[in-house]
Parts: C-alpha cells; structure tokens; sequence
C-alpha cells in the first residue's frame, strides 16, 4: 500500500535536494524510515516511476524530471481588463510532482505584461513567480484587485484552444488587416492571402503567426460572417469568439448511436422503481432539456420530496470517447437561438432526457422536510 504522506515526503526531499539525484538508502536516512518501512518506500519509488512523478538514474538513484520544479501546465482564462488567470492541471503527475499545493493555487494570476503570446482558453507552460511585498502602497493599489502571493508568467503556448479570431476586416490600397476586440491581443492582425471579404465586415480569421507579442500578428481570415448587425451574425461570431463546438467527432457519433433507446431490463430490476408513483418533470415543454423531475407525499411531520435527476453517469464511462469530449466542453452552452450540448443529442435529448410516459434511469435524493414545529431534517438517498 502506498501512502500519500511518504509519497509526498519522497518528493519534498528530492526537490530539496536541488537536481541532486538521490539512492533508496539516502532517501531512507533523510526521511528516517525504519527498516519496516523499506519495502513501502521501494513500492512507493517504483509507482512515482511509473506515473513520470520522478525518475531513475544511474545507479537507482532518483531525481524530479528537469526543468519542471516551479512550472505548471494547464489552462489560462482572460480578464476583461486585459490580464489573465491561470488554473494548474490538477490531474497532471507533473503538476503534482512539483510539490506546488494545487488547492491552494488553484488560481494563478497572470500580469499582463507576462502573458505572452497566449489566447484566452490555451493550454499553456506557466513558471511561478513569488512576489515580493512593497515599504508602501500607491493609491491605486488599495482598490480590489490580486492578492495572490504567487503569480505567474506563460514561458510555452502548448495548444491553442482554437486559434481563430473575430473582428472587422479593413483595408487601405493593398494592405488589410482585423480590428478585434479580444482581451488577448493588443494590436491590429494583418492579413495574409486573398480574401472575399470587404471593409467593415465581420470575419474570422486564423492565427498564422504570432512568436513575440511586440510584433503585430498576422493570419489568414478564413471566413467570412458578414455585416455587424445582420441577423444571426452575432450568435455565429460568439460561437468563434469562444471557440465552442458545434459537431461530435465522428467515433463519438458512433459511441452514442450505440446506446440503447431503452434502459436495460436487468439493469431496472436492480434499481428502485417509481414508475407507479406521479413523478413530475419540472422543464418547461420549451426547455432546451428535461433532466429533471420530482415527487412530493405530505406526511405527519411535514413533506417528503424525491428530486430525480437524469443519470447520465450510468452511460457515460470514465474515459471513454464521450467522457473526454464532454471533458472538452465542459458544459452545455445555452445561446438565444440554439444550443451546443455538451452530449450528443442521442443521449441529451434521448435516453438521458425525462420525457412523459418513457422509461428513463434516474438518480434519485429523497428529502424529509418537516413542518416548522419540529426540527428541522435532511436525509439524502441515492437508489
């Protein structure tokens, strides 16, 4: 059994050890192991090993992987006002592995002028910064703003979220270029290659190069959405603006198509059955979903409530291809004429979606509420 506390106290010790690569028996006097305990440290060397936590060198003799001891990857989020914060991996073993506690900094601030050449929703490579405190405070500085102690600096764009940029397209003789308003980018894109588009019109445009954020960027517009204003214009440059997602892949597709319509029989003989009890959908007939529904009984000490809630985890398996696209997205996105869902439609408006008069698998919270008389009472059940 390997134990969180000796895993951590491995990794304090090897980056105290300042690159220095350390043996078991080193490790074992520094950390003042009994002789006990020598197998759980061997079992825990070898499990750190195989998750890339740190590896072994000459001569078994472990060290942290270079280069990694005070960066973190993960995702960078822009301010309206022009910085950014950052928001570490948490289930990155080479986050984990720097010894950083991730609850604790699970928002990094980005100065503005540390940002590089990164774009709202990238996944980026980000070295830790300690601040240092100043004698005294300029006036601007008592309003709200960033507390943190540690800030942070983009040193790698690792994968762009999109790439793609919306304004309005100029020109002036043979030279155009993109006036935007994204947070991420402070000047005018010129435009590379040819383009249908005319001046003043709204278009998206795809990053084609962009290495140092003194230089102005330059990308090739590869749509055109057409004049600001015009109806459905708006919708269709938040979904590029945003980078959302509009089609599944099609293994997703497929993963989905393979569900059943019908929830299977031997997987409703296990479960408890309400089909005979007035379970009451609570979306609205023109709701985008239905996922939820709900049963009420009165009783001598007050009410006893049962809020169902689609179970979509019944269908959705940990690490499957639509787990990880539903990852991506995050979320359903809710716009004024459509919806992006975060499920192929098969099972957001199928399987998963409470309809009247079909059979559909529920999770299911059961709650006493009592009269105001008696004390008060929550018990949760999930059948």
């Amino acid at each position: 059994m390997v134990h969180e506390n000796l895993r951590d106290s491995i990794l304090a010790a090897l980056r105290s050890a300042n690159g220095n690569p350390l043996s078991k028996s080193q490790l074992s006097r520094g950390l003042k192991l009994p002789g006990t305990r020598i197998t759980e440290l061997r079992n825990t060397l070898d499990s750190l090993v195989k998750e890339g936590a740190i590896l072994e060198g000459k001569k078994a003799c472990y060290h942290l992987p270079t280069g990694l001891k005070n960066q973190l990857t993960g995702t960078l989020k822009f301010h309206p006002k022009g910085h950014a914060y950052f928001f570490p991996d948490v289930s990155d073993v080479q986050n984990r592995s720097t010894g950083i506690d991730l609850k604790e900094n699970s928002r990094i601030f980005i100065d503005r002028r540390n940002v590089g050449t990164s774009l709202d929703g990238d996944r980026v490579l980000v070295s830790l910064i300690k601040t240092v405190a100043r004698p005294f405070r300029i006036r601007s500085e008592f309003t709200p703003g960033p507390s943190d102690e540690i800030k942070g600096k983009v040193d790698e764009v690792i994968v762009r979220r999109s790439g793609k940029i919306v304004g309005i397209y100029q020109k002036k003789a043979n030279f155009g270029w993109v006036e935007t308003d994204d947070k991420a980018i402070d000047s005018n894109i010129d435009v590379v290659g040819d383009t249908t588009a005319m001046p003043g019109q709204l278009v998206v445009l795809d990053l084609e190069e962009w290495s140092d954020r003194n230089v102005r960027p330059r990308g090739l517009i590869i749509e055109v959405l057409g004049w600001p204003g015009d109806p459905g214009v708006d919708i269709i440059s938040v979904i590029h603006r945003f980078g959302l997602r509009t089609s599944f892949p099609d293994h997703v597709l497929a993963e989905a198509r393979g569900v059943s319509e019908e929830p299977e029989p031997t997987e409703i003989k296990r479960r408890k059955d309400w089909r005979d009890q007035l379970v009451i959908t609570i979306d609205p007939a023109d709701a985008k979903d239905h996922d939820d529904a709900i049963w009420l009984e009165k009783t001598a000490k007050g009410w006893t409530l049962a809020v169902h809630i689609a179970d979509v985890s019944h269908y959705i398996k940990p690490g499957s291809p639509m787990d990880k696209e539903a990852v991506e997205r995050g979320n359903s996105t809710y716009l004024v004429d459509r919806v992006l869902p975060m499920l192929p439609t098969e099972l957001s408006n199928g399987i998963c979606s409470l309809k009247p008069n079909v059979d559909r698998l529920t999770k299911c919270a059961l709650l006493e509420i009592l009269t105001p008389e008696k004390s008060s009472r929550l018990s949760l059940s999930m059948p």
